[in-house]
């Protein structure tokens, strides 16, 4: 079956190359990579010289775009009945390519976008480093959303990167709305607005490398409040699934008992949320049980929350941000 990667880069160039090398040694080769590189060294030499020895297709673009931009310009050079979305920190079991097929062609499963959840890893043996890289790991700190469980196969309202059916992703295209932060879970939502359906296996496996420093995970989790916002006003959704709605309506009942006693009892909240993540450090990895993840977790949190409050900020404002390329 002929597929695609296709995908996009910034500065973080550095990082692709051990991504190219995990798509090279799948046991399907794919008809082409299609690489839209947005940052300001190009690249393609590098890039062709890795693929040289192989009858995979480069289809380079070196051009400053938006990272939504980026992917739908990447996906529309697609010539496969397949594309499979790449990034720069993506890592890639050899039988990626060939499980993410086979469950895409089985009919009782019925999918049109499937995907694996990623087992991240550190780039570096650092103190910092590893701690960024366990709580990424911690699902708890994303309250327990199915694509973040690496035992789970089914149906899901978001997954990583997606593997996808070129036509119907070409139709539908990643969302290039004013000031729109590209996030996994729209696409996804626009899927299932459609009637398809997005489907996450254990089988499908793969690596994230996480960000090493503290400040660029906390940057990170400000995106992801930023994206959710967007979504919301995008979609006109609030809820785009159950965890959702359940985190909300848990957050809105505690925080209305403590304004019942007093005002300020809500500084309280902060306390509640440190509470939850270390009692479930505690229940869910006895094993590798490590208290600065919980508290460094719940400064993650306040920083999702700030990126979705300044996203309600940044509607009336005259320049807005537009692309997600973080480093």
């Amino acid at each position: 079956m002929r597929y695609s990667f296709f995908g996009t880069c910034f500065n973080d160039y550095s990082l692709l190359y051990e991504c190219l090398n995990t798509i090279l040694k799948q046991t399907i080769s794919p008809n082409e990579i299609i690489l839209v590189n947005s940052g300001d060294i190009n690249i393609e030499k590098e890039i062709q010289k890795k693929i040289n020895s192989t009858k995979v297709k480069l289809i380079y673009i070196h051009e400053k775009l938006s990272r939504v931009k980026s992917l739908n310009l990447a996906l529309n050079k697609s010539t496969s009945k397949f594309s499979f979305r790449f990034d720069t920190r993506s890592r890639f079991a050899c039988d990626y390519a060939e499980n993410a097929l086979n469950i895409l062609s089985n009919k009782e499963i019925n999918a049109s976008v499937v995907g694996g959840v990623p087992f991240i890893v550190s780039n570096q043996n650092k103190f910092e480093s590893n701690l960024c890289a366990e709580i990424m790991k911690r699902s708890y700190v994303f309250f327990f959303p199915k694509h973040r469980n690496k035992f789970y196969n089914g149906y899901s309202s978001s997954l990583y990167l997606g593997c996808f059916y070129t036509s119907i992703l070409k139709k539908i295209q990643f969302n290039e709305k004013k000031a729109l932060l590209s996030e996994d879970s729209l696409i996804i939502n626009d899927f299932l607005e459609k009637g398809y359906k997005a489907y996450i296996s254990s089988n499908i496996k793969l690596s994230y490398v996480s960000r090493s420093s503290l400040r660029n995970i906390f940057k990170l989790f400000h995106t992801y409040g930023f994206c959710r916002s967007n979504t919301i006003l995008i979609s006109k959704k609030l809820f785009i699934s159950k965890r959702h709605f359940f985190v909300f309506f848990a957050a809105v009942i505690i925080s209305l008992i403590l304004l019942k006693i007093s005002v300020l009892y809500l500084m309280f909240m902060p306390f509640l949320l440190i509470v939850f993540n270390v009692y479930c450090e505690i229940i869910f990895h006895k094993k590798e049980l490590n208290l600065f993840v919980p508290i460094c977790g719940t400064l993650c949190q306040f920083f999702w929350v700030a990126g979705f409050l300044w996203s309600l900020v940044s509607m009336f404002r005259t320049k807005q941000l537009r692309s997600n390329f973080i480093s």
